[in-house]
């Protein structure tokens, strides 16, 4: 698959900022949005940049005297989307695209054991695809009808 047919799918636009717009105006496009980075564009649609969730942070690290007296329970969002240690890749997967999130803390009876993050799945799919390469590689090389050829 390429990502040609992905993008093609998708049906959503990109969502963008021009750079000298303000920082507060790519806050709100994300959160309106739901999204986690936003492409810099010049007056020609030529791309610039992108802002992610990590530029902000940084930046409000850089410059933080504005919200330090601010607390994690100001900004957290309560009762989180969960796994269970047993939930399947497919049903953790289901849950982070129906609720757009991209890190599921992993609970079992109550106690927290883990995090699972979009670049965990990632990783985890791209090894098993790898893998089932291989062997469909080494089957097909070891066909039985091949040595007559």
């Amino acid at each position: 698959m390429k990502v040609r047919s992905i993008t093609k799918n998708k049906g959503k636009p990109v969502i963008g900022l021009n750079p000298a717009d303000t920082l507060d105006k790519a806050v709100t496009l994300m959160m309106e949005h739901r999204i986690g980075s936003l492409v810099v564009t010049d007056d020609d649609g030529k791309l610039v940049g992108i802002l992610s969730e990590r530029d902000l942070l940084k930046i409000l690290h850089q410059k933080h005297a504005m919200w330090c007296p601010q607390t994690a329970a100001d900004a957290m969002t309560p009762d989180p989307y969960v796994c269970d240690p047993d939930s399947t890749l497919e049903e953790v997967m289901n849950l982070m695209v129906e609720h757009n999130i991209r890190h599921l803390p992993v609970v079992y009876k109550g106690k927290l054991e883990g995090m699972l993050s979009i670049t965990d799945i990632v990783e985890e799919l791209l090894k098993k695809a790898k893998f089932e390469n291989k062997l469909l590689k080494n089957y097909i090389q070891n066909w039985p009808d091949a040595e007559h050829e």
